[in-house]
């Protein structure tokens, strides 16, 4: 077992944190690739989650060559919040394995309690208050890019968002796979690229980039198609392999 802690206090509850998720009074919140549990430890309620056990090869990857997703979880949620970032505050971590293979792996924050995701936004145009919000989300991200932040599932679903007195707070998850690095007009734009495929979306988070950056808005409008045909190209061959896989496995 290999573990680490943002705190003392939490020591015990992560070095067991195989007993507590497989407990019977856990709550499940999300269950697909990896699955996502609520749990209880000294009154406080806390997110867990136990990521997919990976195949063979990468089980040998991941035990010598590679950090796992769940100690890259951590390590870029603590970096997040010691840049201002506002993330699910990280607890700990915790990896298990044989001599030679990875194993189970999971990954501990505190439960945050949101109110929508960015995805709400991007799905209903009749949103209420949706052009504030984005434009408000757009100033987040900007100041995100000039942090060397690249986050690279920047999705919808990814983003989640509190209403704190009335402005909106925008806190990132799924962070296992993060780049801190300077970003060009280029790394930008493709990061917005993946949120949405819809024109309005688009086209005020662009009005609202210009305005905070002082860049060229038609510029930043050339940039962004760009890279919103690059992601559609991607989907599209996402799909297409996996249509041919259902086929050949079938």
């Amino acid at each position: 077992m290999k573990y680490d802690v943002i705190s003392p206090e939490f020591q015990e509850f992560v070095r067991n944190i195989k007993n507590y998720f497989e407990a019977d009074e856990s709550e499940t919140v999300f269950k697909q690739r990896n699955t996502i549990k609520a749990l209880e430890f000294k009154d406080k309620k806390y997110a867990v989650k136990s990521f997919k056990v990976p195949h063979l090869l990468n089980r040998f990857i991941y035990k010598f060559f590679r950090d796992s997703k769940a100690k890259r979880s951590y390590t870029n949620s603590v970096r997040l919040e010691e840049l201002g970032v506002n993330t699910p505050s990280p607890i700990g971590y915790v990896e298990f394995s044989t001599l030679f293979l990875f194993g189970e792996s999971y990954y501990i924050s505190e439960f945050f309690d949101y109110d929508f995701e960015l995805r709400e936004l991007v799905d209903n145009d009749r949103f209420e208050n949706r052009e504030a919000i984005i434009r408000e989300f757009i100033s987040f991200s900007y100041d995100l890019h000039n942090k060397g932040v690249y986050h690279v599932d920047y999705s919808s679903g990814n983003i989640i968002i509190k209403v704190v007195e009335g402005r909106y707070a925008f806190y990132l998850i799924d962070v296992n796979r993060m780049e801190f690095k300077e970003l060009d007009t280029d790394l930008r734009m493709k990061n917005l690229a993946k949120l949405s495929p819809h024109a309005d979306f688009n086209a005020i988070m662009v009005d609202e980039y210009a305005k905070i950056s002082g860049l060229s808005k038609e510029i930043l409008q050339k940039k962004l198609d760009y890279y919103l045909d690059k992601q559609q190209e991607y989907l599209q061959r996402k799909r297409r392999l996996k249509q041919l896989k259902k086929s050949l496995f079938s």
